[in-house]
């Protein structure tokens, strides 16, 4: 087969459709090939070093903060196709439901109300809305970072980030095409093509497609997902780079939200959440949503000289969509529910741009590693069109779509329409002080925040928002290494998050949220960095969180309050031994508000924030004799109860244990896979959707097929 040719049609392919579908949104030779056997190319689980998280390559064990990274052969082991399949993996992080909000630490997070929540090889610009499950078609592996982040990536929320890293093009030519087909009529197909477009293999390419669609469990829900993710780098010489990436992704749903199911609330005001069918859904068959998503980024890096490297980051991302579809407004009564019915267009945008530059010296016996940059962030939106207005209200076992309101309906009770551009702009120095077994880390970053919003037509209700903000953001640690394999470690570290409710309607401006950690630990590494293991204990105390203040005369005032303390204690061990992969990973924490308010009384539970998560992936394959090639894998997760609305303390998400298996063979350039989830049946939920009649549904019993095909 010619690798290269397929590839070449591909890249043309995909390049164009990247361009043209930037535009609708206004942005401006024969190889003889080797058999090769599929099994023997990812075979990590463990992966000891990460650069786009810290800014310069750097071992896990000389970090001092918790980082954990989900490697390829995790990813494709439990054939995962979002980042919401992988959540069961990452130690005390967990989705809030089958969207775009994940807790990290017990604090919940989404893109874009925490803007660098989810960055693309450590840039901030999401390319995926809130309402969307993050694709992984081009993925390399996945970063967590627990803790505040703002040291390096600016303003974000307390819990911590996740980082995506792409694929990146390879001199070595390759291409590899899978295709899966599970239950719910799920359908997904993929090619990844690189290789080198020059015989001096200075211009690479890399082109990866993909397809997916699926019905669901639920009554009138499915999606399609179509990904097209060209990419070229070119080498000028052994110390200059330039890569250039493009994606395009677009979404076409029956329902671009999943509400999640009806609780029921008995006569004595205790909940039930197992009385209502799976498939029930308080939205209607006429709701839709398109999502068009376009990012671009160009990278450069250039190394001036041995000891001195500069960096350059580009990245543009621009994201639209249109939906319509109905929520729950309203209590249960006799099974009847409430319901509102939202109509929305929204375009939204990120210019990211980075430098900063890597600086190693030396100072007798002392070595420093300095690090420098600056960021410059304009994001926002050019259109936030969003309608609300009461709909009908329906039986809940019986409903009633017919008199729904049509798409575009123009009854209106709440009106949005604005456009908001924030500029953000920061500066850093970093210096990581070595002395023997010593490592010091010492940061200081400086943030100007300016947001402005302004109203499009006089039927915006907010007419009008704007603040400014500014801060100091340090960040101490200190790592101890001990015989090379294992370290002790203690930091300090802040993150800085500006009000996104800041209007004067609401009692605004408010001083940034803003949270101070304290965290230390340990980490281990053995079998040549195959296996490792990490403990970490850590207080968070987040102030300035807004909470109601009602008047007379203002009933949507605000006020800032303490906020809130997070407390716990996490443990990961991760690798690969012989035959055996494995993924074990436990969480405690204690997420509650400080004082008395509004939100409720000192130590309530905060909302999505369970008190124990504990998950484990096991996987043994055999390589020897004739069922070389074979691997079975399980594992599960189990999570405590939850409160799923913090002002409804006894509105408690029951606990869940959700198990998986898969069995898979790998024979030369074929891997056949068989993965299970959930293999018990379970009714599980993620999390609470903010009101007290609604809870989000886990999956039920699940299966899919897989089969690649890889040639180099």
């Amino acid at each position: 087969m010619n690798i290269r040719y397929i590839s070449t049609v591909l890249l043309l392919t995909a390049l164009p459709v990247c361009l043209l579908f930037a535009q609708t949104i206004d942005t401006s030779a024969t190889t003889n090939l080797d058999e090769v056997t599929i099994n023997a190319l990812h075979k990590k689980y463990n992966i000891d070093s990460v650069t786009d998280l810290t800014r310069a390559a750097t071992k896990l064990l000389e970090t001092p903060q918790s980082i954990q990274v989900i490697s390829q052969q995790a990813i494709r082991d439990r054939q995962a196709f979002t980042l919401n399949e992988i959540a069961p993996l990452m130690t005390g992080v967990k989705t809030n439901n089958g969207m775009g909000s994940f807790s990290m630490r017990g604090f919940t997070s989404y893109y874009p109300f925490d803007a660098s929540f989810l960055t693309f090889n450590g840039i901030r610009g999401n390319l995926y809305l809130w309402s969307q499950q993050p694709l992984l078609y081009n993925i390399e592996q996945v970063e967590v970072l627990r803790g505040p982040a703002s040291a390096l990536f600016s303003e974000g929320a307390p819990g911590g980030i996740i980082n995506f890293t792409t694929k990146k093009p390879k001199a070595e030519e390759q291409f590899e095409f899978t295709a899966s087909y599970g239950s719910w009529n799920m359908m997904r197909l993929a090619a990844d093509a690189t290789g080198s477009l020059t015989a001096n293999k200075k211009l690479l390419y890399r082109t990866i497609i993909g397809y997916d669609r699926s019905n669901s469990f639920r009554d009138y829900q499915e999606v399609s997902n179509l990904l097209v993710a060209p990419s070229l780098a070119y080498h000028f010489d052994k110390r200059s780079a330039l890569l250039l990436e493009v994606n395009y992704a677009y979404a076409k749903t029956v329902q671009q939200y999943d509400r999640g199911t009806y609780v029921y609330t008995r006569p004595d005001g205790t909940f039930d959440f197992n009385y209502y069918p799976n498939n029930l859904t308080v939205q209607s068959p006429s709701d839709y949503g398109k999502t068009h998503n376009t990012s671009v980024a160009l990278n450069f890096d250039h190394q001036i000289n041995e000891d001195l490297k500069l960096t350059f980051v580009q990245r543009y991302v621009r994201s639209r969509f249109d939906y319509a579809d109905h929520i729950t407004s309203g209590l249960i009564t006799n099974d009847t529910i409430q319901r509102g019915y939202q109509d929305w267009l929204y375009d939204q945008y990120n210019w990211q741009t980075t430098a900063y530059l890597n600086y190693a010296i030396k100072t007798g016996s002392i070595q420093h590693q300095v690090l420098t940059g600056i960021d410059y962030n304009n994001y926002g939106w050019l259109k936030n069109d969003y309608r609300f207005s009461q709909a009908r209200p329906i039986h809940i076992l019986y409903p009633d779509y017919r008199q729904d309101p049509p798409p575009g309906d123009p009854s209106t009770d709440y009106y949005d329409d604005n456009k908001q551009v924030i500029n953000l702009i920061g500066a850093y120095a970093q210096d990581q002080i070595s002395y023997r077994h010593i490592k010091l880390l010492l940061s200081l970053r400086y943030d100007s925040y300016k947001l402005l919003r302004t109203p499009l037509s006089d039927r915006d209700s907010e007419q009008g928002n704007e603040s400014d903000a500014s801060a100091w953001i340090p960040r101490i640690g200190l790592v101890y290494t001990l015989q090379n394999n294992i370290a002790f470690y203690g930091s300090y570290t802040k993150s800085f998050n500006p009000q996104t409710s800041n209007s004067v309607r609401d009692g605004g401006p408010f001083p940034p949220r803003t949270a101070t950690q304290y965290e230390t630990g340990v980490k281990g590494s053995w079998f040549n960095d195959h296996l490792s293991a990490m403990v970490a204990a850590y207080t968070i105390y987040y102030n300035n969180i807004l909470a109601p203040s009602p008047t007379p005369d203002n009933p949507n005032k605000q006020v800032a309050i303490d906020g809130t303390s997070s407390k716990g204690l996490e443990a990961t061990l991760q690798g690969r031994i012989k035959n055996f992969s494995m993924v074990l990973g436990y969480a405690l924490n204690n997420h509650v508000l400080r004082t008395d308010n509004s939100l409720g009384t000192a130590g309530s539970r905060f909302n999505n924030a369970p008190k124990h998560i504990g998950n484990l992936w096991f996987k043994y394959e055999l390589n020897q004799g004739k069922l070389t090639g074979l691997g079975f894998g399980i594992g599960g997760r189990y999570m405590s109860n939850q409160v799923g609305f913090l002002a409804a303390q006894d509105f408690l998400i029951p606990a869940s244990t959700v198990l998986d298996a898969s069995l898979s063979y790998a024979r030369k350039r074929w891997n056949l896979q068989f993965n299970m989830y959930n293999m018990t049946n379970a009714r599980y939920f993620n999390g609470g959707n903010s009101r007290t009649v609604t809870a989000s549904l886990g999956d039920p019993l699940h299966v899919r097929v897989g089969l690649g095909y890889l040639i180099r």
